[in-house]
């Protein structure tokens, strides 16, 4: 009896071997296999070089060319002990004032703020300009994460945008704070 069994076992070992290793592959049917294509490319193109012809040119001299050698010539002592004489003769002091630009106080605008958030701002500016108030931000187009200044104006009279200030300050709980106007900034 335990050569049947023997036997017997030995038959079911291998028909689930059998079953284990064949049947996933019957089961899953054909297999589809995608094949990759793949196109070459080359390493280096193959260029044809031209070649202008070896000539002499003319090298043509204008007066441009030395009238900017002048220009660029730094003064020499004589020059500048004549710049002192001219300027005690007339009673100047010999160092020369920064010259401030014309623009530099003609026009005022009002700063509410400088934030990150990108949707409060335009929430803001949008509320602003519903209101009435000609109102803009630096940099134009608000970006999340970075410092967005909104500013109202400008406008030539300091003293309307003393008067703004309050009406800005009851709608947006923003005092600001009245600067001069950069255009260049903007």
């Amino acid at each position: 009896m335990s050569n049947r069994f023997q036997n017997r076992l030995v038959g079911v070992v291998v028909i689930v071997a059998l079953g284990v290793l064949f049947l996933p592959d019957l089961l899953n049917g054909k297999k589809q296999r995608q094949e990759e294509i793949f196109t070459e490319i080359p390493l280096k193109p193959v260029i044809n070089e031209t070649r202008l012809p070896n000539q002499a040119y003319d090298v043509v001299s204008t007066d441009l060319d030395k009238k900017m050698a002048k220009a660029e010539a730094a003064p020499t002592v004589e020059q500048k002990k004549e710049e002192v004489k001219v300027a005690k003769t007339r009673g100047t002091q010999s160092h020369v004032k920064p010259d401030k630009s014309p623009l530099s106080n003609s026009a005022w605008t009002l700063r509410l703020g400088s934030f990150n958030n990108a949707k409060n701002v335009i929430a803001l500016v949008e509320r602003l300009q519903k209101q009435g108030f000609n109102a803009y931000t630096l940099p134009s187009k608000p970006i999340d994460g970075k410092l967005t200044k909104v500013f109202v104006g400008p406008d030539v009279s300091k003293d309307k945008l003393l008067n703004l200030q309050s009406d800005i300050e009851k709608l947006t709980q923003l005092k600001g704070r009245i600067e001069p106007y950069n255009p260049i900034e903007s």
